[in-house]
């Protein structure tokens, strides 16, 4: 997103060093896997909780459709029983997706990522989360008094953390709203309309509509140089 020099950190509860992401699924597919820490685990992996052997998702989605009772009733192919799904490398029956469930570790990664690329950041973007649970919230005071810090969200949050509204601070800045008007927005302003205009069919509804309309907005007012010229 930035020239190749920054070193860009995001917290999401959606071009960075690494992307931390708190409490949002499928939104990154695209990304090489080593720029994204899934704080919170995710749902698009599995593993086992023993001895922490990866399995293949799409060995897990099977092992689920075949081995889990559909409790909505939608399946009809989907068993009378749960049994459980074992671990093919340990044998034991946890193998279960990556989530982090309530008073269970982090990953090793979140901390090791903190130690390696927080120091050298420039801007860290703290996204749509409400900046209450530790660790992760940590990063906000971590990172460099250089960096700049930038809440994406409904509402501020994080002035326990030393976040600073107002056109007194020199470091923290504020863009209200849905995320996706938000980066929108920023993003046709930082002259991306072009590669933008290819993304709305591989977009969620909402925001390939969001795109559309805004896109459309663009042309109306004339040329998309016009449009960014404004800010």
């Amino acid at each position: 997103m930035l020239s190749s020099h920054r070193r860009v950190f995001c917290i999401f509860f959606p071009i960075a060093t690494c992307l931390i992401m708190i409490g949002l699924e499928g939104q990154c597919a695209d990304l090489p896997r080593d720029k994204v820490v899934d704080v919170h685990g995710s749902m698009g992996q599995a593993h086992c909780e023993i001895c922490d052997s990866p399995h293949g998702f799409d060995w897990f989605c099977s092992a689920v459709r075949s081995q889990i009772k559909d409790v909505t009733g939608q399946d009809p192919n989907a068993p009378e029983v749960s049994t459980p799904i074992p671990c093919r490398v340990c044998g034991q029956n946890t193998v279960k997706p990556t989530i982090v469930l309530f008073r269970s570790n982090l990953p090793i990664e979140f901390f090791e990522r903190i130690r390696t690329d927080l120091p050298s950041v420039d801007l860290l973007l703290i996204v749509g989360t409400s900046l209450t649970v530790a660790p992760a919230n940590s990063l906000v005071y971590k990172v460099p008094h250089s960096a700049l810090r930038m809440v994406v969200n409904n509402e501020p949050v994080g002035t326990r953390l030393g976040i600073r509204y107002g056109e007194e601070s020199t470091r923290d800045f504020f863009g209200q709203g849905k995320c996706d008007e938000v980066f929108l927005e920023l993003m046709l302003h930082l002259g991306w309309i072009d590669e933008l205009k290819g993304l709305a069919d591989d977009l969620p509804e909402e925001s390939a509509k969001t795109l559309r309309d805004r896109l459309a907005s663009a042309n109306t007012s004339g040329c998309a140089d016009d449009v960014l010229s404004d800010g």
